[in-house]
């Protein structure tokens, strides 16, 4: 009788852990990004990490909605659909010539961080140097969180890109990214943390 008590009683408690934390992850579930090719595509993948002087919440400002993605490379977005920042959202428009096509596939942010991934078919680019690049797929997840005690930010990218040239790729998505969160840190005046957090 006893055993069979402490094992109830084990088990509302792991329920209620399950719970909270539920609560605490919102939105935030799980979602593999390590994407598979078809056949005459390779996967090619791409990261990113960068860390300004600057809090936060200034960044957050720039990128916090999935269906305003002009901070990322000047990408116009012409359609929607779904509920923005909630999983299932789509998004849809032009970016340097080409069409494309995404999906939230999971958004989670708190006081001092948040992380979204999202899902894109279809897209052709067209690198500096060489032909014009397919990529049938692909995948980013990108994280803000704040660090120093909330003097400055840390940012990374994840990119996995199912393509037809893999270095193009690779050399095209590093440089964007580059560019993309430099120009972001110089539009609001916040240098690079190249060490010890700011006094």
């Amino acid at each position: 009788m006893l055993s069979v008590l402490l094992s109830r009683a084990l088990g509302i408690v792991a329920l209620f852990g399950l719970i909270s934390a539920n609560r605490a992850h919102g939105s935030m579930h799980y979602v593999p990004n390590d994407i598979h090719c078809s056949k005459n595509f390779s996967v090619s993948f791409v990261y990113n990490s960068y860390t300004y002087i600057a809090p936060f919440h200034e960044f957050a400002n720039i990128t916090k909605s999935f269906f305003d993605v002009e901070w990322f490379g000047g990408a116009i977005v012409t359609n929607t659909t779904g509920v923005d920042n909630v999983p299932g959202a789509t998004r849809a428009g032009h970016w340097r010539g080409s069409a494309f096509n995404e999906t939230l596939t999971m958004y989670s942010k708190h006081m001092d961080a948040y992380i979204f991934s999202f899902h894109g078919q279809g897209l052709t680019i067209t690198p500096p140097k060489g032909p014009a690049v397919t990529w049938e797929s692909y995948v980013d997840t990108i994280r803000f969180q704040s660090i120093c005690s909330g003097k400055a930010t840390h940012i990374d990218i994840f990119t996995y890109i199912c393509s037809d040239n893999p270095i193009p790729t690779y050399d095209f998505s590093y440089t964007l990214h580059m560019s993309t969160f430099e120009g972001m840190a110089a539009g609001l005046a916040a240098p690079v943390l190249a060490g010890d957090c700011p006094y």
